[in-house]
């Protein structure tokens, strides 16, 4: 049962990070995790970035809709395969990424010891 209350204040944790994250971001965690996927400047698939947020490949569609939409990333049409698309970061994707890297994130104590492993 003790796991039970711990995993709760894991989902209170992300609950009021997320809610921290997007005032200071404008986005949410997805869409971060989105970007985080697209730091490296590398073209990037769908299948890649569902696999890299290990969300549906639906979920992830409207993740890539929507920012793709505030114009931090370009979609092309595969090279080797038409049928495929490809993502990268556009100009202002980069700024963004460039900005969030400098930008301190705050965890709780919860969320802290979960990333430290402790």
């Amino acid at each position: 049962m003790e796991i039970i209350c711990q995993i709760k204040d894991v989902y209170k944790s992300l609950y009021s990070f997320e809610k921290e994250f997007v005032k200071k971001f404008g986005m949410t965690i997805n869409e971060a995790m989105l970007l985080c996927i697209m730091k490296d400047n590398l073209p990037h698939s769908a299948y890649e970035i569902a696999e890299f947020i290990g969300l549906s490949n639906s979920r992830v569609s409207k993740i890539i809709m929507s920012v793709e939409e505030r114009g931090w990333i370009i979609r092309e049409i595969g090279t080797e395969d038409k049928r495929k698309m490809i993502f990268f970061l556009s100009k202002e994707g980069k700024k963004v990424v460039e900005t969030m890297k400098k930008q301190p994130i705050p965890l709780d104590d919860v969320l802290s010891k979960l990333i430290k492993n402790e």
